[in-house]
């Protein structure tokens, strides 16, 4: 009998080792986003580029794509220009060494002349790489009124 706790004991102290670290994993991805937010609202490249894995990619919600390269341009572009920027509602799902982030994204500004008016749902795929988290997704969906 006593063979039994003992084994009830060492799982259940494995488990909870094990959901402490998705916790930190998860409370580490949170400031991750926060910094490349910031990042962006800085318009400092060099932040955000630390940030994107190498083969990051950007899906938007017209269902176009942009590389790591090309996202990176855009945050250098001088016709590129945020005036407001909030994210809410985050979440974070962990499996493993993947971090998906759920969260609101609104937005103002302006590209190339054209106004961002932005209100969106979206999706941040983040992967450990080495030691390290790297964001290697993002998808953005524009909520729109019923």
């Amino acid at each position: 009998m006593n063979h039994r706790w003992l084994v009830v004991f060492v799982l259940t102290c494995v488990m909870s080792i094990a959901m402490s670290a998705q916790t930190k994993d998860s409370d580490e991805i949170v400031q991750l986003v926060k910094r490349y937010d910031q990042a962006w609202n800085k318009k400092d490249s060099a932040a955000v580029d630390e940030i994107l894995a190498a083969d990051y990619i950007y899906l938007s919600s017209t269902g176009t794509t942009s590389s790591r390269r090309e996202t990176l341009e855009l945050l250098k572009s001088l016709g590129y220009k945020l005036t407001f920027a909030q994210r809410s509602e985050i979440k974070t799902i962990q499996m493993g060494g993947t971090v998906v982030v759920s969260s609101r994204w609104k937005g103002k500004g302006t590209y190339n002349g054209q106004q961002i008016n932005d209100d969106q749902r979206c999706s941040l795929v983040f992967a450990k790489q080495e030691r390290d988290w790297r964001l290697l997704a993002e998808h953005c969906t524009q909520i729109t009124g019923k």
